[in-house]
């Protein structure tokens, strides 16, 4: 696991990387980023080195490699900037004892980067018992973020049981009590917004309906009242849309009841979210004052109920009806029976009349061009001879570009070693005053610049090698599977239910009535 290098400590290029996250159980005053930093300054001066850079990652997990500091620091080791990475202790790498192993045993010896966690008395440079106990050290972190992370969550539902209110958000129509932390009050302008919703319900209009008129009206949508960031951008962001009045509909927070976990993380490496089963959620009633009586709420959710079994009645989902969508806005298209027949239309052009597509398409076309489409685009690729042929000129043409990328790499490879014994030399002669300090400032800042230009050159031809053999790599994969496919649909005369499946990600048809097919692989 050791990692050589050919520098000494005073020519080290050193990452100084800092981390802290209360959320890990991470002690304020010992851990603090200010603390880290003071005690690998004091290793750094007691052990010569002066050319280092920091890379800080204030708040964040160390159960997870997602952090913008940490990225940096693995971005200026690709460039050949950083070969040393000292930290106060292995935790502070992370606490997920498999990729904390990766990182320092395995990319950072392989990319000739020496390793120091200055409390764990380790240094991948030389030969320490500390070197010895990194794996364990590593699990005893992943257990101790473990633990914690079960302690939080049990602290979190005793909190809950206890009727604390405690996610970021309030329910929309209250607000989190100023004073006493995990209390709701009434929130008037949104509370409004609310009992108006279950009145228009009640009267007979549809969610649909209620939907169209707060938009008209510019009535702020729940995202837009809380002034969350998600979506700002999006012409939806100001559409008070059917599901969301629906979810107010059903929410029984207004009639007074406390509901809290829902859901759940996956582990305490693993942050997707998972719906719980609704035994498992804590209920607690008479919690906070109720917005709507309970009349009017058991009302409203059974002319819910009704409509749910009338729609469940229809008749089954077309072939193709999960994967149509609208290409000018996105959103998959609406289905409507009339007279016996059915069409797809754009829902945001017919309910918010924000898209430009209005079409009105009866199915049975969707389905005649799709499967006239999928058809020619079977038999073109049953073609053994003319798939082979597109394959190899492909694959040619890549791996050409690839060798040719491989020859420019080598040469500028070549003129970067020569400025970096330059570089060398000249800070050798600085050492040994054969040059004063602005000589070497002088003749060392043009080598650096030009060093700079090559480096630059390097990343560029390395990104494109990336993209080319990541496409090689696509071609050959996608190859396979075309044989695959080949062999079931070769001497296939109709296109069905399970070719469809098979083929098709995406439908998508824009506003002149163009079908753009996005097939879950590309030959």
């Amino acid at each position: 696991m050791l990692a050589y290098h050919k520098v000494n400590n005073i020519n080290a290029q050193v990452g100084i990387y800092l981390r802290i996250s209360l959320e890990d159980g991470d002690k304020q005053e010992s851990n603090s980023i200010n603390n880290q930093r003071k005690l690998i300054y004091e290793y750094l001066k007691q052990n010569n080195f002066i050319n280092y850079s920091e890379f800080i990652d204030d708040g964040a997990t160390g159960t997870n490699f997602d952090r913008k500091g940490f990225k940096k620091l693995l971005e200026e080791i690709e460039k050949g900037n950083i070969n040393t990475v000292i930290t106060k202790d292995v935790s502070r790498i992370g606490r997920n004892y498999v990729k904390t192993g990766f990182y320092i045993e395995d990319y950072f010896v392989n990319k000739g980067v020496r390793y120091i966690s200055v409390l764990d008395d380790i240094d991948t440079y030389a030969e320490l018992i500390g070197n010895e106990l990194l794996p364990f050290r590593a699990i005893l972190n992943d257990m101790y973020s473990k633990d914690i992370s079960l302690k939080q969550k049990s602290s979190l539902i005793e909190r809950k049981k206890r009727g604390r209110y405690i996610a970021c958000y309030a329910p929309y129509g209250y607000k989190k009590n100023e004073k006493f932390i995990g209390k709701l009050d009434i929130d008037e302008d949104a509370a409004k917004i609310v009992k108006r919703i279950f009145n228009l319900f009640l009267q007979g209009n549809g969610t649909t309906a209620i939907s169209r008129m707060l938009t008209d009206e510019q009535v702020p949508t729940p995202a837009m009242h809380l002034n969350m960031n998600a979506d700002k951008d999006s012409m939806l962001y100001a559409i008070w849309k059917p599901n969301t009045i629906k979810r107010i509909l059903k929410n029984k927070t207004y009639l007074g009841y406390m509901i809290q976990n829902k859901e759940k993380t996956l582990s305490h490496k693993n942050p997707t979210r998972i719906m719980l089963e609704e035994k498992d959620y804590i209920v607690i009633p008479n919690h906070h004052l109720p917005i709507i009586n309970k009349e009017d709420f058991e009302k409203a959710n059974e002319i819910l109920d009704s409509k749910k079994r009338t729609t469940d009645n229809k008749k089954d989902k077309t072939i193709l009806h999960d994967l149509i969508h609208c290409k000018e806005c996105g959103k998959r298209l609406a289905r409507r029976d009339d007279k016996g027949k059915i069409y797809y239309y754009c829902p945001t052009r017919t309910v918010f009349h924000l898209c430009d597509n209005k079409n009105y398409l009866p199915y049975y076309n969707i389905e005649e061009n799709v499967f006239k489409y999928l058809s020619e685009y079977i038999k073109k690729y049953s073609n053994r001879e003319v798939l082979e042929k597109e394959y190899v000129e492909e694959y040619s043409k890549n791996k050409t570009r690839i060798e040719e990328y491989n020859n420019i790499l080598t040469k500028y490879s070549k003129e970067l070693n020569k400025i970096n014994n330059k570089l060398d030399i000249l800070y050798n002669d600085k050492l040994n005053n054969v040059i004063s300090s602005d000589m070497y400032k002088k003749y060392s800042s043009t080598q650096k610049e030009e060093r700079k230009l090559i480096e630059e050159k390097i990343n560029n031809i390395n990104e494109l090698i990336k993209q080319d053999k990541g496409q090689l790599y696509e071609l050959k994969d996608n190859k396979n599977r075309v044989e695959k496919f080949i062999d079931r649909f070769c001497n296939l005369n109709n296109v069905d239910t399970e070719t469809i499946k098979e083929f098709i990600e995406k439908i998508s048809i824009d506003k002149n009535r163009d079908f753009h097919i996005k097939f879950k692989f590309d030959f």
